[in-house]
């Protein structure tokens, strides 16, 4: 008998899930695109989302760049 209710229950939960994921509202494209739209004119290579740590290192390194040229413009340091 707890067999029985414990697939009973597992079964039930599994069914929430499959009712919840169908009800979901599903994401727009156009946003996606844009995003990747503008990721792409700011680096000069190829995205990957498994090259993350990276890329992250190469935006801090242009924000450093950016920073030291425009306190160069404005005359201070």
């Amino acid at each position: 008998m707890r067999k029985f209710l414990v697939i009973a229950i597992l079964a039930g939960l599994a069914w929430l899930f499959v009712v919840q994921k169908r009800s979901e509202p599903q994401k727009t494209a156009p946003e996606k695109t844009l995003a990747q739209a503008k990721t792409a004119a700011v680096s000069p290579r190829p995205v990957s989302e498994h090259d993350w740590m990276k890329r992250s290192l190469d935006r801090t390194n242009e924000v450093k760049r950016q920073v030291a040229q425009q306190r160069k413009e404005d005359g201070t340091r």
